[in-house]
């Protein structure tokens, strides 16, 4: 009997191969478990979007010309833009509740 493989669809995710500690590989899991329902790759992508995040605010910091902000000071700001992400997302979910279907 032939096997047919099945395509993939268009914009799929790709499997990449990492190399971690044992205890590393356990606080992933765990922390996939407590912010993804155990969606390693999920948490993976939440990492890597925030990863992106921090670096284009240090490039523009650089090209602002202005100093390295403290950790303090960046613990602020990051929990400035937490916050108004936040509130970004539930205006987005409270404008999808107020919507109605189309008669």
């Amino acid at each position: 009997m032939i096997k047919v493989s099945r395509k993939r669809r268009a914009g799929a995710s790709v499997t990449i191969g990492i190399s971690l500690d044992a205890e590393t590989k356990e606080k992933l899991k765990a922390l996939a478990t407590e912010k993804h329902h155990g969606n390693v790759s999920a948490l993976i992508s939440e990492m890597t979007e925030d990863a992106v995040r921090k670096a284009a605010f240090e490039r523009i910091w650089q090209w602002y010309g202005g100093r390295e902000p403290s950790a303090k000071e960046r613990a602020k700001i990051d929990a400035e833009l937490d916050e108004g992400w936040t509130l970004a997302r539930g205006q987005a979910q409270a404008k999808k509740a107020r919507r109605r279907k189309a008669a």
